[in-house]
């Protein structure tokens, strides 16, 4: 007798000289990059309670599959930047494959620069999100990743 875990597959995503956008805000923010090259996206949803881009801090956060999550999706078309900021979900195109978190970490590192410039004080928020021990499923395969860099968001606000 034999125990199956499916297949488990160790990749390499294709995003690394993509940028990270964000939308959202307290409660529900979420993060992703989208290669329309090869039509897929990865994007990250945490449902934190804080302010996590506008707060110098570290802060741990479970990746599991309905908290925090981190979707791998194929599609058939290619993917607008609003796609993940719609409160209704867009009809097209459609996602043909689809891997979703079933653990993992995501730490979240923002930090502060505060510049005095002729127009006031400036605040630059400088957000990396690193991604550790993740797994992904679908179906009977999963994906597993010791870490990723998922990216960097920099934003300034001048007071």
């Amino acid at each position: 007798m034999a125990c199956d875990d499916g297949d488990v597959i160790f990749t390499s995503f294709d995003f690394e000289e993509i940028d990270l956008q964000q939308c959202g805000d307290v409660g529900d923010y979420v993060f992703f990059k989208i290669n329309n090259e090869n039509r897929e996206s990865l994007s990250l949803q945490i449902r934190a309670q804080d302010s996590i881009l506008h707060v110098a801090d570290t802060v741990v956060y479970t990746i599991d599959e309905t908290t925090n999550r981190l979707f791998y999706r194929k599609y058939d078309g290619d993917i607008e930047s609003n796609y993940f900021c719609n409160a209704i979900p867009a009809i097209s195109p459609q996602v043909t494959e689809e891997y979703i978190s079933s653990a993992g970490e995501a730490t979240v590192i923002t930090k502060i620069v505060t510049d005095t410039t002729e127009n006031g004080i400036q605040h630059t928020y400088t957000t990396q999100i690193r991604l550790r021990n993740l797994r992904m499923e679908n179906n009977d395969e999963s994906i597993v990743r010791e870490s990723l860099i998922l990216g960097v968001i920099e934003r300034s606000e001048i007071e």
